[in-house]
């Protein structure tokens, strides 16, 4: 992949330096409507990009297929 692919890309956590990206989480601002945010998977810091759901019935996830790693 070439340096200028990810260029304007946000994958490094900015508090310890994790380069493979982010978890997303959900949290319920009112009625139907959720803010998206990205949480570092090596030391928890999350960060706000400012992006809300559509109208969203409910914050109640179901559990569904469980996926393992890929193989490359």
């Amino acid at each position: 992949m070439d340096s200028k692919d990810t260029d304007n890309s946000f994958r490094v956590c900015l508090s310890c330096g994790y380069q493979r990206g982010f978890h997303v989480h959900f949290k319920a601002v009112s009625e139907g409507k959720a803010r998206l945010g990205l949480i570092c998977p090596n030391c928890g810091q999350s960060y706000d990009i400012g992006w809300l759901t559509a109208d969203v019935a409910g914050l109640e996830p179901k559990k569904e297929d469980v996926y393992g790693e890929m193989d490359h």
